[in-house]
């Protein structure tokens, strides 16, 4: 039986602000910095400021001044990036639909936001569209500590939701998390689009053995 859904956000619940919008762009223009190289290195500190470790506001400050002028972490920078990145955020109804379907149908299973996220980024898109309150519970990467894929987020969020691996389903877009997740025994949905999660998840959660 499914007692517990561990649900991505990114690629799942919204699109991947990174990957699939013009954010960077927007933010390379701004700042008159080479796209491509900002890219690679957004995704190479992202881990910064996913695990809480740095505020999202300042890595991309110092990635876009990269030592040449004192870094650009003004009120007024700082809003024009909260404005870029909301504008860039596209959330999926069917996906939330089917997550408030789910709490309202099978009250026992408990749901979990397991995302990859600035901690700020994360807040920004709530006030916006409301996605923690489909949750019970909260763990996701700042406030792990700890960044997917990586063994020990999972292991965190097991510990801090009491749940067993064999009784919790991974939602999830990228393959390489999910075979993570699937190594620690976790069961696993992949979203490979946005309406994957709408059509399956009922199914999934229903179709699953008890675990042994």
């Amino acid at each position: 039986m499914i007692r517990t859904l561990f649900v991505d956000a990114g690629g799942v619940l919204y699109n991947n602000v990174n990957e699939e919008t013009d954010f960077l762009d927007r933010v390379a223009e701004r700042y008159d910095v080479d796209r491509a190289r900002l890219a690679r290195r957004v995704e190479e500190a992202a881990p910064r400021y996913e695990s809480g470790a740095s505020h999202v506001h300042e890595v991309i400050a110092r990635l876009v001044t990269d030592g040449r002028r004192p870094m650009v972490r003004t009120p007024a920078e700082e809003r024009w990036l909260n404005r870029t990145y909301l504008d860039c955020v596209r959330p999926h109804p069917g996906s939330f639909r089917a997550l408030r379907e789910l709490r309202a149908e099978r009250p026992e299973v408990t749901l979990v936001l397991t995302n990859n996220e600035a901690e700020h980024w994360d807040r920004l898109k709530d006030a916006a569209y409301g996605h923690f309150g489909l949750f019970h519970a909260l763990c996701s990467s700042w406030r792990t500590g700890r960044v997917k894929p990586a063994a020990s987020f999972f292991t965190e969020a097991l510990s801090a939701c009491r749940a067993r691996a064999a009784e919790t389903l991974l939602v999830d877009d990228r393959a390489t998390v999910l075979r993570v997740g699937a190594g620690l025994g976790l069961r696993t949905l992949h979203v490979t689009a946005p309406e994957v999660l709408a059509e399956r998840l009922h199914g999934e959660v229903r179709a699953l053995p008890s675990a042994p």
